[in-house]
């Protein structure tokens, strides 16, 4: 025979304490009484959690506070590849500049020349006529021979300047400078992707990132990064609003998930570093406002890192 309990005293036995549990919530009616205990170690777990949840959430808040201050706005971008670009044509013309002052000092010393002996024509070689006593003119031979050291210097010169132009020129087509202000949102690599893009491993939660996430606001200028021609501008599936630059045979950029291509921008047109291609959006399959950008050698991409900080390490090396 069933005994029916007392519902009062049944809930005066359950509010009873448990040695075993450190916390105990409790919800009585009439007719029923819900209690749930909880362990020590429990709720230490429980606490810990949170707070890690609270502790990440405050960094990241912290980060993006951070980060925000530290944008760059794009002018101040522009005007500090502008001065870099500046410096760089300074100093990569110094072999250029020397022929010229070696070209000018060689046209002086064949007026000085002239002057001398009007009637006499500039000899390429020291004189061996004789004076009046049968010894050749000193001042004649003197600078006879220094027309001869002109002569070898420009000729050193003009031979530096032969090595120079294809140095140069690779220099003016290797990426080496930031596409935009911002700050890096997501690397080159491995990563965990919100899903994996059309050209990479699919891989499930993982995916290859193939170049860097540059978040900033949007309709952020966007600049090429070295010399090229552009071999494609439109829409990509996965990339959005993308613009390709064809700098070498064997080197490219890729400029995807731009809101807008500049209506100046078209396919086979020479463009210049820091000339604008476009403006930073979220086209294509992008979370959020950023620039994605792609080097790729041989249409294979690579770290694009290393290329960002090329024109600013050279600078550094020169002073």
């Amino acid at each position: 025979m069933t005994t029916k309990t007392n519902p009062a005293r049944r809930g005066v036995r359950l509010s009873r304490p448990d040695s075993d549990r450190f916390f105990t919530i409790m919800l009585v009616f009439s007719q029923r009484t819900f209690r749930w205990s909880l362990a020590r170690k429990t709720i230490l777990w429980t606490v810990g959690i949170v707070l890690g949840i609270w502790a990440v959430a405050m960094i990241g808040s912290a980060y993006g506070f951070w980060a925000t201050k530290k944008i760059m706005s794009f002018s101040q971008l522009q005007q500090d590849t502008e001065n870099q670009q500046r410096q760089l044509k300074e100093s990569l013309s110094q072999a250029q500049g020397l022929e010229d002052q070696v070209k000018t000092l060689k046209h002086q010393v064949d007026e000085l020349m002239k002057l001398i002996n009007p009637a006499t024509p500039i000899p390429e070689a020291p004189s061996s006529k004789p004076n009046q006593i049968g010894m050749p003119t000193p001042t004649t031979e003197k600078i006879s021979q220094l027309k001869d050291e002109i002569e070898r210097t420009w000729s050193q010169a003009k031979a530096m300047q032969a090595r120079m132009d294809p140095i140069i020129d690779r220099w003016n087509h290797t990426p080496s400078i930031p596409p935009t202000a911002g700050y890096l949102s997501s690397g080159f690599g491995i990563r965990i992707s919100p899903f994996s893009q059309p050209n990479e491993q699919d891989e499930g939660l993982l995916g290859f990132h193939t170049g860097y996430d540059i978040s900033n606001a949007i309709n952020t200028p966007i600049q090429v990064t070295a010399n090229g021609i552009v071999e494609s501008a439109g829409w990509q599936t996965g990339y959005g609003n993308a613009v390709v630059i064809r700098h070498t045979d064997e080197l490219e950029t890729l400029y995807g998930h731009l809101n807008q291509i500049d209506p100046k921008i078209k396919v086979g047109q020479q463009v210049s570093r820091g000339d604008i291609i476009g403006y930073m959006g979220q086209t294509g399959r992008a979370t959020g406002v950023h620039l994605h950008y792609e080097v790729r050698v041989n249409s294979k991409p690579v770290d694009p890192g290393p290329y960002l900080r090329l024109q600013r390490q050279w600078l550094s090396s020169l002073k």
